[in-house]
């Protein structure tokens, strides 16, 4: 039941509550898995293994005891079955061939069981013993006794690993016969396929008569249950396809593509068309225990299935209600072909019992999430007068008829309670974001992650509350590039000297014409900057051409005033963000009557990331200019001139009496 104080509305079995199953299953149930599994309930695989991977799925890294892929890619070796031969495959014609010839056999073969190969070691397990080779059959390096042994694995450092029947513990033996010791791996079951891996590593599959798991491990390393995907990323596929009573088929790379070669356990060649074979019972039950309600002669209501319904399967439901927990096979109620979502047809009862019956062709399986039972019946009948429910027969009719309503009610309903999730940007998925910005205003570029987009949408509020200002730009930079940038507002370096009182047209003191508004006090010069009339704007008769901009608007006289004004600088250390990406993020975010510009650092000196003061660099002046000589200097561009006698003569002193880029100029 749930767990709220209030009274039970529902039960659901899925794979966190429960699904109730019966423990020792009944008649006609059975073939449905995966009750443990989060992701729901389905057809078993059949087999030994119903619940895990299949062997055939497995086959590219643990082939049949009696294939082993050889030291190329097209090399294999084939134990024939009955028979005391073991053949190998020609990497060039694809046929299987002995590997020693009949006049060159050495008779050794008694009963093999199963081959296995690793570069140019062969190691053959026989009913009492293993046959190790070296160089592909070519010599034979041990013989090592070994009681009821199965598996063999050639390892790493000239080493084999033996696996015994009713044992998951591996016997460690070097290539001429000397026991290593044992590897004990902890795995439960029967060693189904045994391999070396790069890195030393151990893989084993074992079979326990309910499923095939994958064990990954070493000398040194506890082994541990892994997954396919796992055992795919570190070891790659062999060309082992299939296998059957008849042979096996191995597909390879080829020159117009990958092509199927079939072949016998005898090493002829076969048909390569596949038997069809399913990956899944086609058929399955499942039978819940009896559901309680808690209130005697409950009204039952609704029974919702929350499945995956491939094409070629399908799911019934069926449910039964009793008070006392008896009933007939003729009291079950059985949901119409295809319908999930359906109304409970039975008398009053406390109990519920369902049933859910699985069908497939083979090659998909339907996917139950979980099941919802909604109890007592609660429709929108019960607010009708009494008039209208004096009829039995009535009545039950208006509750089935409303309830269809009540259904897409509260559906909508639902979606309602669910909508402010979605402008939660933390919690909706990434292809949502682009939606959620389009009702806030904002853009994203293409190149932007779901990370910085979610965190430009939770910050949104703030950043439209304080647009237009230094923090939020600041901000909004931060948060898409991931550093906090420079904003040099050029109005704030608009210091300019001029006089106290300037000569009038007249030659009388006054104001000068459009400086009547200037500051009467005069600033001291060094604490200040001259502004140049002439440069700043053309002047006839007062500006060099190519010396001062045109301009045809504002007063000339007001140049000081409006110079630089709304106007500011976005600085950001080279390398840290798309130039173009921050132009137009600035742009964006900057006030309409401002005019912002981008710089990213640059190859300039740089103190404190590559270059030490003291250490790698030195503050001096430089040398004495000499004019003539060997080597004569221009002035303005080879050197500069330097103090007179009384002035300094020594290098600058940082951090004493000066301060770099304030009283000295790196040049």
């Amino acid at each position: 039941m749930t767990c709220t104080p209030h009274p039970a509305t529902f039960r659901l079995l899925d794979a966190y509550v429960g699904w109730d199953e019966t423990p020792d299953g009944e008649p006609g149930t059975g073939g449905v898995v995966g009750f443990d599994d989060p992701a729901g309930i389905r057809l078993a695989h059949p087999g030994a293994a119903p619940e895990g991977p299949t062997r055939d799925e497995l086959l590219p890294w643990f082939p049949d005891p009696r294939l082993a892929p050889g030291c190329g890619p097209c090399s294999w070796y084939l134990l024939v079955p009955g028979e005391r031969r073991l053949l190998r495959r020609d990497p060039c014609t694809g046929a299987f061939g002995p590997v020693w010839p009949p006049a060159c056999d050495p008779g050794t073969l008694r009963a093999p069981v199963s081959v296995a190969a690793r570069g140019h070691r062969l190691a053959v397990v026989e009913t009492d013993r293993v046959l190790v080779w070296r160089r592909e059959g070519a010599q034979l390096a041990a013989v090592i006794p070994v009681r009821r042994p199965r598996w063999a694995a050639p390892g790493p450092a000239d080493e084999v690993l033996i696996a015994r029947q009713g044992s998951t513990d591996l016997l460690r033996y070097g290539s001429s016969g000397g026991f290593r010791g044992t590897l004990r791996t902890g795995a439960r079951g029967e060693i189904a396929g045994l391999r070396t891996g790069p890195g030393r590593t151990v893989w084993l599959l074992t079979d326990d008569g309910t499923r095939l798991r994958i064990h990954r491990g070493g000398r040194g390393r506890p082994f541990r249950t892994v997954t396919p995907a796992e055992l795919a990323r570190a070891l790659p596929p062999s060309a082992l396809t299939s296998v059957d009573d008849e042979g096996f088929r191995l597909t390879e790379k080829g020159p117009d593509g990958p092509r199927t070669h079939g072949h016998t356990w005898h090493g002829l060649p076969r048909d390569t068309a596949p038997r069809p074979a399913g990956a899944y019972v086609t058929s399955g039950s499942y039978l819940t225990t009896l559901v309680d309600s808690g209130l005697s002669r409950c009204r039952w209501h609704r029974v919702r299935v929350d499945a995956e319904v491939p094409a070629g399967t399908a799911v019934s439901v069926g449910v039964v209600v009793t008070e006392d927990g008896r009933y007939e096979e003729s009291d079950w109620q059985v949901s119409p072909p295809g319908v999930t979502d359906f109304l409970v047809d039975q008398p009053p009862g406390r109990y519920l019992r369902l049933r859910l019956r699985l069908s497939g062709d083979g090659g998909a399986t339907p996917l139950v999430h979980r099941v919802r039972l909604d109890f007592p019946r609660a429709t929108s009948a019960d607010l009708l007068p009494p008039a209208f429910r004096q009829d039995p027969a009535a009545d039950d009719f208006t509750e089935r008829f409303l309830s269809l309503f009540d259904a897409t009610l509260a559906d909508v309903d639902r979606v309602i309670e669910r909508y402010p999730a979605l402008l939660d940007p933390a919690g909706v998925p990434d292809r949502v974001l682009p939606w959620l910005a389009g009702l806030l205003g904002l853009s994203f570029e293409a190149g932007w992650d779901a990370r910085t987009r979610r965190a430009l949408l939770a910050a949104a509020p703030e950043l439209y509350r304080r647009r237009g200002t230094p923090w939020a730009l600041r901000e909004a930079v931060r948060i898409v590039f991931g550093m906090a940038p420079v904003i040099d507002e050029l109005a704030t370096d608009r210091r300019w000297a001029h006089l106290r009182a300037a000569v009038g047209q007249q030659g009388r003191p006054g104001p000068a014409p459009g400086q009547e508004g200037l500051p009467a006090r005069a600033q001291g010069l060094g604490s200040v900057r001259l502004f140049g009339r002439s440069a700043s704007r053309f002047r006839a008769g007062g500006s060099a051409l190519g010396a001062a901009p045109l301009r045809a608007y504002g007063n000339p006289d007001t140049d000081p005033l409006t110079a630089h004004a709304h106007r500011f600088r976005v600085l950001l250390p080279a390398g840290s963000a798309d130039p173009g990406a921050l132009r137009r993020l600035v742009e964006r975010q900057a006030p309409a009557h401002t005019v912002g510009s981008v710089r990213t650092g640059g190859a300039g000196f740089v103190v404190g990331s590559r270059s030490t003061v003291g250490v790698d660099t030195a503050f001096v002046p430089l040398p004495p200019p000499v004019l003539g000589g060997r080597n004569p200097l221009r002035l303005n561009r080879d050197g500069v001139l330097r103090p007179g006698p009384a002035g300094m003569r020594r290098g600058v002193g940082v951090g004493v009496v000066s301060a770099v880029g304030v009283h000295t100029q790196v040049s």
